[in-house]
């Protein structure tokens, strides 16, 4: 069902006791191996080797390095607009995959956030729908979903406990929820979740309060690494809103909310469950439109001091993918206005993918996505953004898409 290729190394030592735990209350006894013959070496005479020296035989390139080979070869073969169509994920509305196939032909983006319009009926529905979407290709689209669990479900038969309230109980029900809604998104065909809120609460009148672990960064960072972990392989999972929109309690879908941290502050709270999921082997982080002037003066989506705290402060050497940048233009600011110079702003800061859903409705707003991306190729042009750092960039998302299941 799934793409075996590339997959997925866990860092599984985080939550060995949990995992076991998990396992003996929700998955199956396996079946004991049948007991094994003798295995018996029979030697050959050794042979002279004085005057007989054997050519070495060429060493078989390991599948990691194939993948490595495929992707650059891919990345070779393209011309910049469809490297940069590469690093953008869009919306389109609608249960019409036919409009979605339409859409990649004329841009070919890395894939689809998929919203409630496009999530219409049962879970084998949705998969029909994606099936059809998928293909032709080389590398599984990015299908992705926002599955948190309550209050934020998407695809319907979720009845698994939400973060506020598994936040108050224990780390294997945590990861048993986890498990079985990542099992619910695969088996409704989609491919990444952008479903671990790892933000730390600033209390009940916090706007993510009701969508957080709990307001102890603590907490919050152990449910995190065990959500991480609890996974299928052929379903990406992302930590978000980074560097944690808990720190404000304003609504970022309707302002830039402003937090008045130090570094030094947010590194011993805030950033805790961040890296958390990171040493459990996350694979996506999506930053989030929030400022903290003590760090930088640009929201953490489009700021280049960010996204190098979470390079190399943190470690993070996955896909960094950026919150929807359409809420940067509903926050008023003169300066987000314009969708193309948002995105400019968001590559250029180093996120390897912008999230962009420029006209959720059915009749995609071509126009629009079409300013994006020569806006994109005039800053490559001009070396705003190297060619090489949209390479960079591909690759890493190229390597995400080669692991991810398709129907």
């Amino acid at each position: 069902m799934g793409v075996t290729t590339g997959k997925r190394v866990r860092a599984l030592s985080l939550a060995t006791a949990v995992i076991w735990a998990v396992s003996a209350c929700t998955l199956p006894t396996p079946t004991p191996l049948e007991p094994q013959e003798n295995l018996v070496l029979e030697l050959a005479p050794a042979k002279d080797t004085a005057s007989e020296e054997p050519a070495p035989e060429p060493a078989e390139a390991s599948p990691r390095d194939a993948l490595e080979e495929r992707i650059a070869v891919s990345i070779e073969q393209m011309d910049l607009r469809t490297k940069l169509a590469g690093l953008m994920v869009v919306t389109v509305g609608g249960m019409n995959p036919q409009v979605l196939r339409d859409f990649y032909e004329r841009i070919p983006v890395a894939g689809f956030l998929l919203q409630r319009d496009n999530l219409v009926g049962d879970s084998f529905t949705i998969r029909d729908l994606i099936s059809q979407v998928q293909g032709g290709s080389d590398f599984p689209l990015i299908m992705a979903v926002d599955q948190e669990g309550n209050p934020v479900v998407r695809i319907s038969g979720d009845e698994f406990p939400g973060a506020r309230l598994l936040g108050a109980g224990s780390l294997e029900d945590t990861a048993a929820a986890f498990l079985a809604r990542q099992q619910l998104v695969d088996r409704a065909g989609a491919n990444v979740n952008f479903g671990i809120v790892a933000d730390v609460s600033g209390g009940p009148g916090a706007y993510i309060h009701s969508r957080s672990f709990a307001t102890d960064a603590t907490v919050v960072a152990s449910h995190v690494a065990v959500a991480t972990i609890a996974q299928v392989p052929e379903v990406a999972q992302t930590l978000k809103h980074f560097p944690g929109h808990g720190m404000v309690f304003a609504d970022s879908h309707r302002t830039i909310p402003t937090a008045d941290l130090t570094y030094d502050q947010w590194r011993t709270t805030h950033a805790l469950p961040f890296i958390a999921g990171i040493d459990a082997g996350v694979e996506l982080v999506m930053t989030g439109h929030i400022r903290v002037p003590a760090v930088s003066k640009d929201p953490a989506s489009v700021s280049d001091d960010w996204i190098s705290i979470l390079r190399e402060d943190l470690g993070f050497e996955g896909v960094i993918i950026t919150d929807d940048l359409r809420m940067l233009q509903s926050s008023g600011e003169a300066a987000f206005q314009d969708p193309a110079l948002n995105a400019v702003a968001a590559l250029a800061a180093g996120n390897d993918v912008v999230l962009t859903a420029v006209d959720p409705g059915v009749d995609p707003d071509y126009e629009t996505y079409d300013e994006i991306l020569l806006a994109l190729e005039n800053v490559v042009a001009k070396g705003v953004i190297s060619e090489e750092q949209v390479d960079l960039s591909l690759a890493r998302v190229l390597r995400l898409r080669s692991g991810l299941g398709t129907p």
